[in-house]
This record gives structure tokens, C-alpha cells and sequence, in this order.
């Protein structure tokens, strides 16, 4: 086709509703049990965190400050892209329509950023690190006098997991009160899924030949999460506003960017027509307390 504005308009319109239509089709991801979304208005976000975790108290004398933390956690989220390039003959010949389903991947991609990252902190938890500045998932944290073990290099197994069920259920804060912090999700790689199911989806056991009642049936949901390898998650979703991971979403990455006219360098150089996309966001862990991390090799 004649390369000319009113042509052009015709594929920036093809364009813009493929990318939008398949962003918008895309499944969203089955993770919103256990994650927040924060939304940012500026470079970076700090949350506060209590300094002591503990309930209400009786009012005998003074009130007890529960004071804000001063080493609060501190977010800013990070850049990301996606960008194809169209040769200027592929639109010069009207073959530019086998580009369509790239610009439909790009749709199905930018909406998958949120996944991808969710995903990506929870592969990588050995390596996160928590306001106090020790490693979030640690087996000698301290709220107060009280410890908070919320780490294993333990299997996913029924005992390894009532275990972890039970520590998470015994958490006490800085007032020495109960947190009254009750476990509801486990979280696993496929190659767990089987062990999951076994743990939480028959309401049976067997021991020595004999059927006998599965005391951890349906204590807890189970979600299987990718590239997750043998490590394994118990998550405490419930427990007020806070869930154990938190999404910071600064700027969505749901439409197209576009270097197309003839002055731009890359169709002035190169011949080639640039159409992408970008965001800007992160996700984190939260509160320690909220989360068993079973980091099984």
C-alpha cells in the first residue's frame, strides 16, 4: 500500500485494537488470594509498619504508644518494555499482516507483567530482605522477645507442612500477645502438585493398609504457581488489610507506543516501524508473619 497518513491511521488503528483486545482477553492471574494491589502515584512508595504487633490492651492507666517503625519499607517500581520493529517493505507490500499475531503476543505479554513478577519474587525468596534488613524469610526473627520462624529448607510433606501450619498458628508479637495469625493457602511448583493434593484433597489416609480420616483434609486452598521447582509457600491471607505479597503498579503497560512518521530516525535509517509497549511496576514480600517459605532444593 501507498505509504501515506491516511494509510498509516488505518495500521495504528489495526495496531492499537489488536494490542488492546488482547490485553484485555488475557486471563488474569489466579493470584489475588495472597496478593494486595497498591497503586502509586509517585516514584516511591513507603509503608509504614507497627513497631509493636499486638492486640487491644485494658485501659488501666496511660495509653501505650504503638509507635510507627522508622526504617519503614521503601518501593520503587522498575521499568519494563516490550518492542517489535515492522520493515518499512512489509507495509509497502501489504504483507504486514503476518505482524499482527506479534503485536497480539505483545497485548498477551504486557497484561502477563503482574504474574511475571509475582512469580519471579517467589522463585527468588531466599534472596528478599525485610525492613530490619535480615532476609525476609529467616528462622531467628524477632518481634520483640518473640521469635518468628518462617523459614525451612524442609519438603513439601504432610508432616513439614502441619509443622509450618502450626509455627504460623503460635506466632505471638511484641505485647507477647497471639497474632492470631491462620494459615489458608498453600502454594507450590507443579512438580508438587500431587503431594499437594495428597496433603489436602483426599479425605482419606492410608497407614498400614487401614483408610483412615486425612486430619489436614481441606484445612487449607492449594495453588500451583510455575517455576517454582520444589519450593513451597504457606501464606496467612486472611489476617486484615494486609496479604503477604504487595503489587506496586505505577504505570500499566495497556497501550501501544509508536515510532512511525518519517522524520523518526528508525524509519528515516533503518526503514523500520517501532510499536511497543511499557510499564512500571514491582511486587514485594510484607509482612513476615504472613508467610512460611519452605526453600526445599
Amino acid at each position: 500500500m501507498d505509504i501515506n497518513y491516511h494509510n498509516l491511521s488505518i495500521l495504528r488503528t489495526t495496531i492499537d485494537t489488536k494490542f488492546k483486545n488482547a490485553f484485555a482477553a488475557t486471563k488474569k492471574d489466579d493470584y489475588n488470594p495472597f496478593v494486595m494491589d497498591i497503586p502509586m502515584s509517585t516514584e516511591t512508595v513507603t509503608m509504614p509498619f507497627l513497631e509493636q504487633l499486638t492486640g487491644m490492651r485494658e485501659w488501666i492507666d496511660e495509653r501505650v504508644i504503638n509507635n510507627l517503625r522508622a526504617d519503614k519499607l521503601s518501593v520503587t517500581p522498575k521499568k519494563y518494555e516490550l518492542t517489535y520493529g515492522i520493515p518499512r517493505e512489509a507495509i509497502e507490500d501489504d504483507t504486514y499482516g503476518m505482524y499482527v499475531p506479534i503485536i497480539e503476543q505483545m497485548g498477551i505479554q504486557a497484561a502477563n507483567l503482574r504474574a511475571d513478577l509475582i512469580e519471579e519474587i517467589l522463585a527468588n525468596a531466599a534472596d528478599a530482605y525485610w525492613v530490619d534488613g535480615k532476609k525476609f524469610f529467616a528462622a531467628d526473627r524477632k518481634y520483640g522477645k518473640n521469635t518468628i520462624n518462617n523459614y525451612s529448607t524442609n519438603a513439601l510433606t504432610k508432616a513439614n507442612f502441619k509443622t509450618a501450619y502450626d509455627l504460623m498458628t503460635e506466632y505471638k508479637g511484641h505485647g507477647n500477645t497471639p497474632l492470631k495469625v491462620h494459615p489458608t493457602l498453600l502454594v507450590h511448583g507443579p512438580s508438587k502438585r500431587w503431594e499437594a493434593k495428597a496433603i489436602l484433597d483426599n479425605p482419606q489416609m492410608e497407614s498400614n493398609g487401614a483408610a483412615l480420616p486425612n486430619d489436614t483434609y481441606n484445612l487449607v486452598q492449594h495453588l500451583e504457581v510455575p517455576g517454582l521447582g520444589n519450593k513451597w509457600f504457606l501464606f496467612a491471607t486472611g489476617n486484615g488489610a494486609y496479604k503477604p505479597v504487595a503489587y506496586f503498579d505505577r504505570v500499566k503497560p495497556d497501550h501501544i507506543v509508536r515510532e512511525d512518521r518519517e522524520q523518526d530516525v528508525n524509519v528515516f535509517m533503518e526503514d523500520k516501524y517501532l510499536y511497543g509497549c511499557r510499564g512500571r511496576a514491582t511486587a514485594a514480600f510484607v509482612l513476615p508473619h504472613l508467610a512460611y517459605f519452605g526453600n526445599a532444593s
